[in-house]
Formats: structure tokens, sequence, C-alpha cells
């Protein structure tokens, strides 16, 4: 009696969203040490560039006292003289370098990275920003909804980590965080007064240790970001090959040939994930993936971008 279970649209769709899954929240991989490597050392340079950059020359140049006067006498509104800032500009006076703007906020993109772990384990895709980007994808309601429901937790995830600074410093695209329950006390030592005007009326002279203090920030910046990126591609790629397996699949044991364990991580009949096991992806396995995702591009001709819908997942195929 042949017991081979045969594939259909609905039993496709639910390994496609078991896969996500657990390429994204139960394989560990190399990427995601490196990610929270980088978070680990954007926050130590932060730190050590606030303390002994940012806070000493501002000091210097718009000194606390002055400031309370001024704000003391100030009539505030459209004619106030001082404002609170969290981005410097710097003119390095030892070299010929062009003066730089140095910001604290943290955009999208950053926020995602830091978080990472933390919105994937709310189950969320941490990734879903860096995928519309690099597949050049249009934004659309599934995406909208999607990181608007993420966002809606980035207070949340910041508490947790007792970190809350940095949801006040959230700022997307430009646009700084205006949440209600964000107060000025809640920036911590991450803000200064200042005078009113722009960050480049404002730019204040440093040396060269301070200036390579602020590059080696604006590094850490971009290696999280980065760490990122390749975090999204190592497990777009796992994602994509296992897809293809699955769409050329008529039955499971076809699928077994490269996910040995997929049927203690779901149950078919019900489309449920019932694995909580940590599970190991070996390199030899990885390769297989990748090979089955060149085949098959080098197959295609016209065929156009799909989306796969999964819980919390939004993978192209």
């Amino acid at each position: 009696m042949d017991n081979k279970v045969r594939l259909n649209a609905q039993k496709r769709q639910a390994l496609k969203k078991e896969w996500a899954n657990t390429v994204y929240n139960k394989t560990p991989m190399q990427v995601d040490d490196d990610l929270q490597d980088a978070v680990s050392n954007y926050y130590e340079v932060k730190n050590k560039t606030w303390d002994s950059v940012i806070s000493p020359l501002v000091e210097q140049f718009y000194p606390t006292a002055d400031m309370q006067v001024i704000r003391k006498y100030e009539t505030g509104g459209y004619r106030s003289m001082t404002t609170t800032d969290h981005c410097f500009v710097f003119k390095n006076i030892d070299s010929d370098d062009r003066e730089q703007r140095y910001d604290f906020k943290i955009d999208r993109d950053l926020y995602n990275a830091l978080y990472h772990f933390d919105l994937q384990a709310k189950g969320h895709q941490a990734t879903i920003e860096v995928e519309y980007d690099e597949t050049k994808r249009q934004e659309n309601p599934h995406y909208h909804e999607k990181t608007n429901a993420m966002r809606g937790d980035y207070s949340t995830v910041a508490k947790i980590n007792d970190r809350y600074e940095d949801y006040a410093l959230y700022s997307n695209r430009g646009y700084h965080n205006r949440d209600n329950d964000v107060s000025d006390s809640d920036y911590g030592k991450w803000v200064k007064t200042v005078i009113s005007g722009g960050c480049h009326e404002r730019a204040m002279a440093c040396h060269q240790e301070h200036w390579e203090q602020l590059r080696a920030y604006e590094r850490a910046k971009s290696m999280v970001i980065q760490s990122h990126i390749e975090l999204w591609k190592a497990k777009y790629n796992l994602i994509t090959g296992m897809n293809s397996v699955i769409d050329q699949a008529k039955f499971l044991d076809d699928v077994k040939e490269y996910w040995v364990d997929v049927e203690s991580c779901i149950d078919l009949s019900t489309g449920q994930s019932i694995g909580s096991e940590v599970v190991i992806v070996s390199d030899d396995m990885k390769d297989l993936l990748k090979q089955t995702v060149n085949i098959r591009q080098a197959n295609k001709t016209t065929e156009s971008v799909g989306v796969v819908q999964s819980q919390g997942f939004a993978m192209v195929n």
C-alpha cells in the first residue's frame, strides 16, 4: 500500500511557512553571531564616542550653565534661542577633511537590526524592509501591514532591553519620533541643549583623535546594518532554495531529501508547527539548496516574481 503523502497547494504553503520559521528562528548560523557581535560593538563604540567626544566638545562650545541661563530668559515658541538635539557637526582642524554631521538618532534600518532577535521572537520578520530594499520591490498593503505591526512593538523591545532611549531616538525617514509616550527624560544622556539653528550652523572644531572616534562610530553603525543585510541574504537563500524544492516536489518524501526532519516540525493535517527544537542546517544542505535555486533560475524564462505569504514572513520565490 502506498502511504506517500501527496502535496497540494495548501500543504506546500504550510511547508513554506514552517521552513521560513525554521530558518529564522530555529537555525543558528554564523550570520546570527555576526549580527550580535556588531550590535554589541555598536553600543560600546557609541557610548565611548558620546562620553569622550560629544559631551566634552558640546560642553566646551555650549556650556550647560550658559544654556540654562539663556533658556531661563527666552520667550519660547519660534523665538526660542536654544534647542535640544541629537546630531552634531564637526570639522577636523588637523586635516583637510570636510565638516561631517554625526547623528545619534536611530533610523528604521538600524532599529530593526539592533532589535532583530527580539522582533523575531514576537512573530515579526525583522528583515522585511531589508528584503523589499534589496529585491527592489514596491511597497504594498502587505508590506505596510507587517511593518506597522512590527513598529507597534518597537517600544516594548526597547523596554525589555532596558534601552528605552533607543525608542526615544527612533526616527523614520527623517521624521523624529513624536510618540506621546516619549518625554525629554526618556532620552537619558543622549540629548544636548545647544543654540537654535541648523546643525551646520553649529559646526564645532575637533582634533584628529576626536575625528577618529567619530569615524569609528559611523563604521560601527554601518556594520550593524550591513550585518543585518548579510543575515537576510543567507536566510533568504535557504528559504528560496527550499521553496523551489517544495514547488517541484510531488510527495513529502521529495522534500524530506532536503529537510529530513520535516515531519517533526509540522503537522500537515493541520498546518501547525509542532517542533521547537533547534535545527542545524549543514553546509552540504545549504549547497544543495543553492544549486536548486541556480538550476531553477537557469530554467526560468519570463516567470514573474511571486510573494509567498507566510506567518510573519514575506519571501520572494
